[in-house]
């Protein structure tokens, strides 16, 4: 692990946020000049970056077939419909039933993000590497704790509003060819089923996928937090009155990725992430999730202050996403979250 200093530059913020909040932007742009972030690598994009160069492909190539669906909401269920479609018999896994240890095939996870960790538990040793993580948010220090390398996980750019409904698919004037991306063993399977219903999916090495997954983070930790503060409108609401202000938070977590895992999200972020808000402008806006959202910018947010290092020098971190936690802090004031939530990151 390696310290980084990087310069941020922080402009004004237009008038009319809410209540006192430009002054404590100006406040924490001021801070934030030098911030301080650790930076943590990861070694398998290389790798399979030059696999790709030399012709390796360490990875069969999967095509759909009957799966394992845990969770039948509205994902799960649409997961179902495309399947049978296909003439396949997938068994629907609900709570606290048993996953079976001989099926050979994906086990796709619809469940809330809080869920996973007891849908892991109750996994066969030896089906784990059959998992499918179709969740948003920042999961991979849900992996590291389960010892998951590598598993298959896909970035949902779509929306399925009720059980049995139409989904809407993420194409958008800055991204007709679809924002959904999938990595991992099962990639060609939940590609192929998710075609079925005319939803875009692309296989991706694992460098461009977590780039989807990371900028999919930064869209729903963003756009729900500035929508909650104006009292929960909706995504597109949010893009077409609070556009500067969203904007401004999305680069600013684009930027903290980028300094602590050393990911550089594609280019074209603030108009991508626009065009997809106005294409899903029926989308409500929520804090939900938060340990696997808000929470793991807060996390290091709380990190700042005067530290001592072990040369008993003092050290002022300053708070690397400030914007972000202002508005955080307003949300709690509003009551839109509490400070126990704050607190449990």
């Amino acid at each position: 692990m390696l310290t980084a200093f990087s310069h941020w530059v922080l402009a004004l913020v237009q008038p009319g946020l809410p209540g006192r909040l430009s002054a404590h932007m100006v406040a924490a742009s001021r801070r934030a000049t030098l911030p301080i972030s650790q930076i943590n690598s990861d070694s398998r994009a290389t790798a399979e970056y030059f696999d790709y160069l030399l012709g390796r492909n360490q990875q069969e190539t999967t095509t759909d077939c009957p799966s394992i669906v845990v969770g039948g909401g509205r994902i799960g269920s649409m997961l179902l419909d495309f399947g049978s479609r296909r003439g396949f018999d997938d068994i629907l896994i609900k709570r606290g039933d048993p996953i079976p240890a001989d099926h050979p095939g994906p086990i796709y996870i619809c469940t809330q993000t809080a869920d996973l960790e007891a849908v892991i538990a109750q996994c066969p040793v030896e089906k784990k590497d059959d998992l499918v993580f179709l969740q948003d948010g920042q999961l991979e220090p849900l992996f590291a704790r389960y010892g998951l390398y590598g598993p298959t996980q896909a970035s949902l750019w779509l929306a399925q509003m009720r059980v049995g409904g139409k989904p809407v698919d993420g194409t958008t004037a800055e991204a007709p060819e679809g924002l959904t991306t999938v990595h991992g063993k099962w990639a060609g399977s939940l590609a192929m089923r998710l075609g079925t219903g005319n939803m875009a999916c692309h296989e991706r090495m694992q460098r461009d996928a977590r780039r989807s997954m990371l900028e999919k983070l930064v869209f729903v930790s963003a756009y729900n937090l500035v929508g909650s503060v104006y009292g929960g409108i909706t995504v597109g609401e949010v893009a077409s009155k609070h556009g500067e202000e969203v904007g401004y938070i999305c680069r600013e977590l684009a930027s903290f990725i980028r300094y602590t895992l050393a990911v550089s999200l594609f280019s074209g972020l603030d108009e991508r992430l626009a065009a997809y808000a106005t294409h899903m402008e029926f989308l409500p806006t929520k804090l939900t999730d938060f340990e696997f959202r808000n929470g793991y910018f807060y996390k290091y947010s709380k990190m700042a202050g005067v530290r001592v290092n072990p040369a008993g020098i003092k050290v002022d971190v300053p708070d690397t996403t400030p914007t972000h936690t202002e508005y955080l802090r307003l949300a709690r004031e509003n009551e839109v979250i509490s400070q126990g939530l704050l607190d449990s990151v």
